[in-house]
C-alpha cells in the first residue's frame, strides 16, 4: 500500500511541474482542446514510465483521474486502453481531433460495429457544438488531420470494405455529407477486393505471373481507367 501511496504523489509531482496551464488542455466543460495531447510536458516520460508499471486496479484507476484532471491526454489514452475504457477515451480522442490518434499499430482503431457507431454519433454530437478554438500551432488547417465525417468514414471503409461502410453511414445518416473522394476511394477499395480474389484464384490455380497479374488487372478495370493512371498493362 506505501509503494502505491508513494507512486500516486510521484505522478501528482510530476504532472504538476513543468506543466501547460489547464487553460491549454481542457476546455470550460473539462474536455479536452483540440491538439492538446501534443503540448510538452517537462516530465512526460517520468509520468508515462510511472502509469505503466504494473499497479492494481483501484490505483490505475486513480492514475487515470490524476491524468484527466490535469488534461495528460496520452496518459490518460494508455490507462483507458488498459482499463478498456474505450467508450471514455473514443469520446476524448474526437475532441482532441488528431485522426493520426486513430491510425498505425498503436492507434484507436473501433473493434466493433457498435463502436463504429458511437464514434459516428460523437462526430455528429461534435458538430453541433460551437467552432473551436485555433490549434497549437494557429489555425486549425495547419494542425493534425482532423476527425470529422469524412476522415472517418474513409478510415471505416478501409477496415470494413466500402459496401459494409456505406450501409453503416446509411444507417447513421451520414451517407450526404460524403464527398466524391470517399466516392472514388470506394470505387479503388472495391477494384483492390476484385482483383485481390482472382489472384487467390490464380495462386490456388498454381499459375501467378506477369501474365495472370495483368489479366487480374484487365478484368477489374477498363482500359480508360489504366490510361487515366498512366499505367498500360501488357496484354496476355
Amino acid at each position: 500500500v506505501k509503494i502505491e501511496s508513494l507512486r500516486l504523489d510521484w505522478l501528482l509531482l510530476a504532472v504538476s511541474l513543468d506543466a501547460p496551464p489547464s487553460t491549454s488542455t481542457m476546455d470550460d466543460e473539462g474536455y479536452p482542446r483540440p491538439h492538446s495531447h501534443l503540448l510538452s510536458w517537462g516530465y512526460s516520460q517520468l509520468i508515462l514510465h510511472l502509469i505503466k508499471l504494473p499497479a492494481d486496479f483501484i490505483t490505475k484507476e486513480k492514475m487515470t483521474d490524476i491524468c484527466r484532471s490535469c488534461g495528460f491526454w496520452p496518459g490518460y489514452l494508455t490507462l483507458c486502453l488498459e482499463l478498456e475504457r474505450r467508450r471514455e477515451a473514443f469520446t476524448n480522442i474526437v475532441y482532441l481531433n488528431d485522426m493520426s490518434l486513430m491510425e498505425g499499430d498503436n492507434g484507436w482503431i473501433p473493434e466493433t460495429v457498435e463502436e463504429w457507431k458511437l464514434l459516428l454519433h460523437l462526430i455528429q454530437n461534435k458538430s453541433t457544438r460551437p467552432a473551436p478554438q485555433e490549434s497549437l500551432n494557429g489555425s486549425l488547417s495547419d494542425g493534425p488531420s482532423p476527425i470529422n465525417v469524412e476522415n472517418v468514414a474513409l478510415l471505416l471503409a478501409k477496415a470494413m470494405g466500402p459496401d459494409r461502410a456505406w450501409s453503416l453511414l446509411q444507417e447513421c445518416g451520414l451517407a450526404l455529407e460524403l464527398s466524391e473522394k470517399f466516392t472514388r476511394t470506394c470505387d479503388v477499395l472495391r477494384i483492390a477486393e476484385k482483383r485481390q480474389r482472382h489472384l487467390n484464384c490464380f495462386r490456388f490455380l498454381g499459375i501467378v505471373n506477369n501474365t495472370t497479374m495483368n489479366m487480374s488487372i484487365q478484368i477489374c478495370l477498363p482500359d480508360t481507367t489504366f490510361s487515366s493512371c498512366g499505367y498500360t498493362p501488357e496484354r496476355p
